[in-house]
């Protein structure tokens, strides 16, 4: 009769650099009896902020069975009437035990978190208008490519575009 034993820890650390740029640190730490015992995710974000607009870059390093690398940066605009985000990224993870998720923006009540497995690029945007009092529409359009594979190993690219109407009467 064996056990299973899983433990999780994680440590966040937040800081204001000045009133509109922050750093965030977040590492975490898994281990368990089974499988690859070890899987450590260190994740440092460092954010802008001033009026409407915003700035955020990634960079993830997670080591599990090998190491993998995620980074971002993103930029967007928000107002009351309409939004938009641009988002661009590189990913080397070359095992499945190391993939990193990401989660990317998307309209309410949707969500998308890929996971990052491979090597390539990834690019996103995302708009938002308010049509009429009660009518928003939403539009995301996104990209990943696995360009930075060996021919051999390389997967097609993906694509997506997703329109939304929300009406709230």
């Amino acid at each position: 009769d064996s056990h299973s034993i899983q433990v999780k820890a994680l440590a966040n650390w937040e800081c204001a650099l000045s009133p509109s740029l922050r750093l965030k640190v977040r590492l975490s730490e898994r281990f368990r009896t089974w499988g690859s015992p070890f899987r450590t995710d260190l994740r440092a974000d460092l954010s802008y902020a001033a009026g409407p607009w915003v700035m955020n870059m990634r960079l993830n390093a997670l080591r599990c069975v090998r190491t993998g690398f995620v980074g971002y940066f993103e930029e967007g605009y928000k107002t009351s009437d309409m939004s938009i985000y641009l988002r661009q990224g590189l990913f080397f993870v070359d095992d499945w035990e190391d993939r990193i998720y990401v989660y990317e923006r998307d309209a309410p009540g949707s969500f998308n978190v890929p996971a990052m497995y491979g090597r390539g690029w990834f690019a996103s945007a995302v708009v938002s208008m308010r049509l009429s009092y009660s009518i928003r529409l939403y539009a995301r359009a996104s990209y990943t490519g696995y360009h930075f594979m060996t021919y051999e190993k390389r997967k097609p690219g993906k694509a997506e575009l997703k329109l939304y109407i929300l009406s709230t009467f």
